[in-house]
């Protein structure tokens, strides 16, 4: 997969590095850019003197009005040939050491987004690339470890945001999960993602939250299926970035899974969606007031769509991240 270069308005830019496989490398890098970007004109001279070593580039990208979604595309001219290829090594204990090559290229995404946030925490779960996606907004992301983290160390957070699965896999949620809620009470954010209902529950479901629901096998598995807003003026869907059906065009794979079900009346569900010829699912992404903060629980697939660049899944995630003070 390409790398991700989530472009938040102004000038970006991005630094290549050039290895050399031979001795005495020349030449020069070249840079394509999608249409509507600009990039200064002075040139990349490439001069190497010895195998293995490496030169630096930085490359300013310009977006023009209408910059467009796509690939920046590096090559290396040389009077012995070009190259377009990132290599990459593969060297662990178990295996041959092995090399393979992709594309040098990084996916650009000119995103139109707003987030409050500035530090937010995470818990890692089953493994997503979501912690990435959020520092791409432009905050920094602390992880934390849910068999050691205090109350005190939450209270200096924006938002925590729990990963996929977290309670499915992380033995210290019983102990961790109450800190949450009191996180909550006292003015904080929490996200939660995805959680299957089953054995290996480290919680039942009805004690994730600080009131009760109950997770289902409910599922979108249509991306293009269109989003209904149930409660269209809700802070979530307004604040800071306005939230349109707009914003849910070229997602990937689905749009979410393991929906809720029943849940306490205390909660608001926020969107609702449907595969064709099936009834609406109105689980995907629900929410509540506890004390003086947030509880947003969502089966959106986040993990999924945060690391393709999605840009209305960049500006719903930021607006579950931002201050609830500010919304």
């Amino acid at each position: 997969k390409s790398e991700i270069l989530i472009a938040r308005g102004g000038p970006q830019s991005i630094t290549v590095e050039v290895e050399a496989l031979t001795d005495d490398l020349s030449g020069q890098l070249n840079i394509t850019l999608p249409l509507g970007w600009a990039t200064t004109k002075e040139l990349k001279a490439v001069n190497i003197a010895k195998k293995n070593d490496r030169q630096s580039f930085t490359f300013q990208l310009i977006p023009g009005e209408k910059a467009q979604a796509g690939a920046v595309r590096f090559e290396f001219v040389g009077p012995k040939g070009r190259s377009d290829r990132t290599l990459h090594e593969i060297d662990h204990p178990h295996i041959m050491p092995q090399v393979h090559y992709t594309p040098a290229e990084v996916q650009l995404v000119p995103l139109d987004v707003t987030t409050t946030a500035r530090l937010v925490g995470y818990v890692e779960g089953a493994g997503d690339a979501v912690p990435q996606a959020i520092e791409r907004l432009g905050v920094e992301v602390r992880m934390l470890d849910p068999a050691t983290t205090t109350l005190d160390d939450l209270r200096g957070l924006d938002a925590v945001v729990v990963g996929i699965r977290a309670y499915n896999t992380v033995e210290a949620m019983p102990r961790f999960n109450p800190l949450l809620m009191r996180y909550v009470e006292e003015g904080g954010t929490v996200v939660a993602q995805y959680n299957t209902r089953s054995r290996d529950m480290m919680l039942p479901d009805s004690l994730i939250g600080p009131y009760p629901f109950e997770l289902t096998r409910g599922r979108v598995t249509v991306e293009e299926a269109p989003p209904t807003f149930l409660d269209p003026k809700h802070p979530l869907l307004n604040t800071p970035n306005a939230i349109t059906t707009a914003d849910f065009e070229g997602w990937v794979q689905e749009r979410g899974l393991y929906f809720v079900g029943d849940h306490d009346p205390r909660y608001t569900a926020l969107i609702a969606w449907n595969d064709p010829g099936e009834e609406p699912l109105d689980g995907a992404l629900i929410t509540c007031e506890h004390g003086k903060g947030r509880y947003v629980y969502t089966g959106i697939s986040f993990f999924r769509e945060l690391p393709a660049g999605v840009p209305g899944a960049y500006r719903l995630f930021a607006n579950l991240i931002s201050s609830r003070a500010a919304q």
